[in-house]
């Protein structure tokens, strides 16, 4: 009892003085500290995290602080073992030549059509190197990290949790619902000059799309309420697949149009989306636009995409098991 007003006591200094929102919630022997304010871009996935890792959290069998992604806790050590988990959710899949590349490595896994290889980029490395588990979004940022040596000890503090953030809801996976959005984009900033671009070849096509930003505590309602998905890469550099928008968007229903990327057989589902060169696009848009109901057809209907959407969370669930023995171990 009196390590929990401690805690309480610590986080409400910190709350008042750094205008932080930390919380402390007891899983059986552990308390956990995460934070209620989280980047509201990701919101969603950090609240994944912490929903997925209650079960294996509450029976660990010592009792210790863990800190979930949370700063200014360094003296909660001195109550109890403290334990810090961070995420990963930037691409480490980048060409040479991209910007922040400062502490990427040169990688093992050839960039299509060029001679060069793509370099391994761990953005906040000091930060993610100093925790005790780190969970990270996509397989294929796991590949590209695990296939060089150099990151050998970060390897083994890294999990993967895919973003499998809603849930499966039959009647949103039925083309007759009605949905008032019919293709979107979501482009934070549209005017960077690789999207800008973009939406003018798209005009030129003569396809009709929306561009929808500043959306962020009601996305599952947009994506329930859109049929087609635009997903393009920020950059000509950054080539890790955006799952954290694509895999929530296609549980929702959402049939989603890609710019190809590398390496996307690694995650799983990348047969139940539409993928074209950055230049096919709009031909493509055209096609699930004026087909909708074929391409829906054959996505959602197909007999193997409820139950792949299934093993993959119960993939993050083993995962998240795992993770957590890992960390009991340390």
């Amino acid at each position: 009892m009196l390590v929990n007003h401690l805690i309480g006591f610590w986080l409400f200094l910190v709350n008042f003085f750094k205008r932080r929102n930390y919380r402390c919630t007891q899983l059986s022997k552990v308390y956990w500290v995460s934070n209620g304010s989280y980047d509201r871009v990701i919101k969603d996935y950090y609240e994944y995290i912490e929903q997925i890792l209650s079960k294996p959290l509450s029976k660990v069998n010592q009792h210790c602080i863990i800190i979930f992604n949370c700063d200014f806790l360094g003296p909660l050590h001195y109550l109890l073992p403290t334990k810090k988990i961070c995420l990963q959710i930037e691409h480490t899949l980048v060409k040479p030549g991209a910007r922040d590349l400062a502490d990427a490595i040169a990688g093992v896994i050839e960039v299509p059509n060029s001679p060069d290889r793509y370099m391994v980029r761990i953005s906040n490395s000091s930060l993610l190197l100093s925790s005790d588990l780190v969970f990270d979004y996509s397989r294929i940022n796991l590949f590209n990290i695990f296939q060089a040596s150099y990151f050998d000890v970060y390897s083994k503090k890294l999990f993967c949790i895919s973003p499998a953030l809603y849930r499966l809801e039959p009647d949103c996976l039925e083309q007759l619902k009605s949905r008032s959005f019919n293709t979107i984009t979501l482009f934070g900033n549209p005017d960077e000059p690789r999207r800008k671009k973009f939406i003018f070849d798209l005009e030129s096509s003569g396809v009709k799309s929306q561009n929808i930003n500043n959306i962020f505590s009601r996305i599952e309602r947009l994506y329930r309420d859109t049929r087609i998905l635009i997903n393009i890469h920020q950059t000509d550099h950054h080539d890790t697949l955006e799952e954290l928008r694509i895999l929530p968007a296609l549980r929702c229903g959402v049939i989603v149009i890609s710019e190809k990327s590398p390496l996307v057989e690694l995650t799983g589902y990348s047969k139940y989306i539409v993928w074209g060169e950055l230049s096919e696009l709009p031909a493509i848009i055209l096609d699930v636009q004026n087909n909708y109901e074929k391409w829906h057809q054959k996505i959602f209907h197909n007999p193997g995409f409820i139950s792949r959407m299934n093993r993959i969370t119960r993939r993050n669930e083993l995962v998240a098991i795992k993770a957590i023995e890992y960390l009991s171990k340390l």
